[in-house]
């Protein structure tokens, strides 16, 4: 299966990138006023057209479809472009996301960057890595290990202010932020280059899920921060509340958890 997935990804990913350099596509606003792209569209339309084929007994979620029904066992979720702003305004930094749910929980993710050609990935032994698709480096396993920092590195989405989360860690004078948008933030987390990153508000199912999978198998996590618990999937309107991602598990028992879940 992982080698279906990654083979899709990386063609939807070629895909976008087709639309990104030519800039000929159409820009439209969903209901919820976020923008969607004539590759956004391509690309759900290839990847759902080819997991239909492939494994016909799994339902597909994606975020460019009509999913009217919560799926709650084993089941597919997409998200054919993540990022669509940084699509949109040029930066690079957005991504293919395809992973798999069984029960509640991320056991598969691939995640794919059409312009860096990075390409992360679960495997069938519960690891994860990273491999340049484009440049055809060699693989390399991910755990979330780190070269030694003085300070923690905060990482949070371009797109969005920081204010609350810089709050959260003033006993932490001085530490870096990372601004980065799309699902890259928890692959930088898997491969060591980032320490936490706080999410306060909606996102869906699909935003996370693969990213999720990717750091979970590289050591860390992703929790809830209503339940204190691991993020779990098929949630009503495959809706996410505010979360927490952590590059070492570990670090989760340093958290004030208080402190986070309080406005």
């Amino acid at each position: 299966m992982i080698d279906t997935l990654i083979e899709l990804a990386t063609e939807a990913g070629k895909v976008i990138r087709e639309f990104y350099e030519s800039g000929r596509f159409i820009t439209s606003l969903k209901s919820d006023n976020s923008p969607v792209t004539t590759a956004d569209e391509e690309a759900n339309e290839l990847i759902l057209r080819v997991l239909r084929q492939k494994f016909p007994e799994m339902p597909a979620i994606s975020e460019e479809s009509d999913n009217r029904v919560a799926e709650t066992g084993t089941f597919f979720i997409i998200d054919p472009l993540d990022g669509t702003k940084g699509f949109l305004n040029k930066t690079d930094n957005f991504t293919v996301n395809i992973a798999l749910i069984k029960n509640g929980k991320p056991v598969v993710g691939v995640i794919y960057s059409p312009i860096s050609g990075e390409l992360f990935y679960t495997s069938e032994s519960l690891e994860s890595f990273k491999y340049n698709f484009i440049e055809k480096t060699k693989k390399v396993k991910l755990s979330g290990q780190s070269s030694r920092r003085d300070k923690l590195r905060l990482i949070t989405s371009e797109n969005n202010f920081i204010g609350r989360e810089r709050k959260i860690f003033k006993d932490k004078p001085g530490h870096n932020v990372l601004k980065i948008g799309s699902s890259i933030k928890f692959c930088k987390l898997a491969e060591g280059t980032a320490d936490v990153y706080p999410r306060f508000g909606r996102t869906m199912e699909w935003d996370t899920a693969a990213g999720h999978a990717i750091l979970k198998y590289a050591g860390g996590s992703l929790i809830d921060l209503r339940t204190k618990k691991e993020l779990t999937y098929g949630k009503k309107n495959y809706e996410n509340g505010s979360f927490i991602a952590l590059r070492d598990s570990q670090d989760g028992e340093k958290i004030d958890w208080d402190k986070l879940t309080t406005r």
